[in-house]
């Protein structure tokens, strides 16, 4: 009875889907794997002659970040680059908080604080500003190397370093560094951690495999003549962000295989978890959102086929009941391939962030992660979120 039950399960559709599904997202994850591991990893070298390094200028739009911006400013200003070879310039974004009174209370030469509303007057208040505040940044700067990063963000006195050293080695035009929230202690900070890894993960694979998927603008590298040569923001000004995304886009098109990642532990940058589901939703959407604006029809399949992976777990889930002989397999071939090949993929991304003990989480994560993706997807279709106390329509 039991072999005949399931010789006619074996003919379901849904176990055929379910097959299907799950043998295309172990392909996808496994690509992700082996690019993770093919990437290598950078050791910080000893610093050159003062004459050898580039000055570099970092840009850091801000907007409300009077919590943070001291303790941002502060670790720049500790790193252990030369001080006459970089200079910070820091571009507020109609802050409601004392942001800007803040930042123009440090007292450090080579640091530059401009207000974007004495540029685009009381209207810029009402719209988002990051790419403009970013333009703005590079206008004023005096280097050819540009990094930015935002308000919120600290790193080690070896982050500049370590991506400079990188850049001087290779022959990429832009560079992405990694990413990692600052220690959680509470569930949904923990989920964001390891969501965070993940993403960065499969940036930094992507990446080698000459298909860049994704880049974070908290850490991002590039030199001023490329960032005029693509024409900065040109072309997607109208998306609300995007600002980090879009240009690797570009400058990829127009440079093919001219993207690298710093795969360097030196490199990271730490940015705070939010606070909040509501807040978490909001930024995630505000992610998400630029994904309408993809040109590359293959990174849309990417990110379509995920969400729709994700949607029939789901649909699996919801057919196992009532239960009956084997009506659970179709949903245990694609929670089960998701929940392995997610933890493979996890294992060398979590060593390198220092955070293998996650591990353990993993499964319970999962859950959430599932639910999560589900959730995004239709809101980010809506480009409605706030975010900073701005509302974005």
């Amino acid at each position: 009875m039991h072999i005949r039950a399931l010789l006619l399960m074996s003919f379901s559709p849904l176990l055929i889907v379910s097959i299907i599904f799950a043998a295309l997202y172990l392909i996808l994850v496994m690509y992700f794997f082996v690019g993770w591991l093919r990437l290598k990893k950078h050791e910080t070298e000893s610093q050159n002659l003062d004459a050898e390094l580039p000055f570099v200028s970092i840009v850091i739009p801000t907007r409300n970040e009077s919590e943070n911006i001291k303790a941002c400013l502060d670790c720049i200003f500790k790193q252990n680059y030369p001080q006459h070879l970089f200079e910070v310039v820091m571009v507020d974004d109609y802050s409601t908080d004392p942001t800007l009174r803040f930042a123009r209370e440090i007292e450090q030469k080579n640091l530059t604080v401009l207000n974007l509303m004495q540029y685009l007057g009381n209207p810029g208040e009402y719209v988002p500003n990051k790419k403009k505040a970013i333009a703005l940044g590079i206008k004023n700067t005096k280097g050819d190397l540009i990094i930015t990063t935002d308000g919120d963000c600290v790193m080690g006195e070896n982050w500049l370093s370590s991506m400079v050293s990188y850049y001087q080695q290779n022959n990429f035009k832009l560079l992405t560094g990694p990413v990692m929230m600052k220690p959680a202690y509470f569930p949904l900070q923990i989920f964001q951690q390891l969501d965070v890894m993940n993403l960065i993960g499969i940036t930094g694979a992507t990446i080698r495999n000459n298909f860049p998927i994704m880049s974070n603008g908290a850490n991002l590298m590039y030199a001023k003549q490329t960032f005029h040569e693509v024409e900065g923001f040109k072309g997607n000004h109208d998306v609300p962000t995007g600002d980090d995304v879009f240009l690797m886009h570009k400058i990829n098109e127009r440079y093919p295989d001219s993207v690298g990642f710093v795969k360097n532990y030196d490199a990271c940058v730490l940015t705070k978890p939010e606070n909040g589901l509501g807040k978490f939703i909001s930024q995630r959407i505000r992610w998400i959102s630029k994904s309408t604006g993809f040109n590359d029809f293959k990174v849309s399949l990417v990110l379509y086929f995920a969400y729709f992976f994700n949607i029939f777990i789901i649909v699996a889930l919801c057919f196992t009941f009532p239960l009956s002989e084997f009506s659970w397999l179709p949903f245990a071939v694609v929670c089960g391939t998701k929940l392995f090949v997610d933890f493979l993929f996890d294992i060398p991304v979590t060593i390198f962030f220092r955070k293998w003990y996650m591990l353990l989480l993993l499964p319970i994560i999962e859950i959430f992660y599932v639910l999560y993706v589900i959730l995004i997807g239709p809101l980010s279709l809506t480009g409605r979120y706030r975010w900073k106390d701005r509302l974005v329509k």
